[in-house]
């Protein structure tokens, strides 16, 4: 019986669709990993050449950190960087890429983007080619939102330590400046990258409150906020600075709790969004295998497009709406 409905479902017009798919999303991650990889290397000579900065004012950036170090060719890179800048969102991607702590800029994230589209449409149907192309070409969008939260969410869960680290620096006799190279050097990633440009920059001329805002910005978290400013306000007006940070710790470690606490009583509401997102797609799927001829009235009958339709829309608002009621702000 699995034979027979295996046979109908690859005689179906869905099956290149499907295997478009599966090879566009197998193409899409090998790319990614390889991308990565050379990302990696390219912000490690970055980090490097900031350094040696640092102790060598005068030292000029060698040829291998003046280009993009990366399999795009320079040519290709600058055609993408054009088209950003022409459609104003340069800044806007660089900020996100450099809050995701991915070492690439807008004209590498617009190049990828578009080989992804080429590539799903390339190997989509022919008749889907738009739509598959648009929804490959969205693929290193959703890769870098996904990237910038995880990314986040670990900076968020370090912030504690790195007060405490901080405060313990300040009562052995440290000075504010020595205490946030303590962290650079103690605390384990992401946290410690984004504290030695912190130092780095203190130490280039930058301002210590416009470097510590520029590291909040860049991390785009609200407890970064909130522990700057109470930084950059206890500096100003004088104060036990190391019992500042001692209390903004626990109240930190006290939300922490909360949150976990709330994601495991809304891990059902979770769960069944998921299920009923996902529920619909199966079916279709599993229609479109065993009775095609059914399915099709959805899309070849005005009155099969209009309950198409209809049906998404509401999909996509209860998924807005589970959302919403398991998603509770700290």
């Amino acid at each position: 019986m699995s034979a027979v409905v295996a046979a109908s479902f690859w005689s179906t017009p869905t099956a290149p669709l499907v295997v478009g798919l599966l090879v566009g999303a197998a193409v899409f991650v090998l790319g990614w990993l390889l991308f990565g990889t050379a990302a990696r290397a390219r912000k490690d000579r970055e980090m490097a050449a900031r350094m040696a900065s640092v102790t060598r004012p005068n030292a000029q950036p060698t040829s291998a950190d003046s280009g993009t170090g990366g399999w795009i060719p320079d040519r290709v890179t600058s055609y993408g960087k054009r088209f950003a800048d022409a459609r104003g969102f340069s800044e806007r991607v660089d900020a996100e890429l450099e809050a995701a702590g991915v070492s690439v800029r807008s004209g590498e994230f617009v190049v990828l983007s578009v080989a992804a589209a080429l590539i799903g449409a390339v190997l989509g149907a022919a008749l889907l080619a738009l739509l598959v192309g648009a929804v490959a070409g969205a693929g290193p969008t959703l890769a870098l939102k996904m990237a910038m939260k995880r990314r986040a969410e670990k900076l968020r869960e370090q912030l504690p330590d790195v007060l405490t680290i901080m405060a313990s620096s300040l009562r052995a006799g440290h000075s504010f400046m020595q205490s946030l190279d303590t962290v650079a050097r103690e605390i384990t990633q992401p946290a410690a990258t984004e504290f030695q440009r912190v130092v780095a920059e203190i130490r280039l001329g930058r301002g210590t409150d416009e470097a510590l805002d520029a590291l909040a910005t860049r991390v785009g978290s609200a407890d970064f906020r909130w522990a700057v400013l109470a930084v950059n306000i206890q500096r100003e007006v004088g104060g036990n600075l190391a019992e500042i940070l001692d209390s903004v710790a626990d109240t930190l470690r006290e939300r922490a709790t909360m949150r976990r606490q709330i994601r495991v009583l809304t891990s059902e509401g979770r769960l069944s969004a998921w299920v009923l997102a996902v529920l619909p797609c199966v079916i279709a799927i599993y229609m479109f295998a065993v009775n095609p001829k059914y399915i099709m009235l959805l899309v070849t009958t005005k009155l099969g497009l209009i309950m198409l339709a209809t049906a998404g829309t509401l999909l996509v608002v209860g998924i807005l709406w589970m959302r919403k009621i398991v998603n509770i702000d700290v």
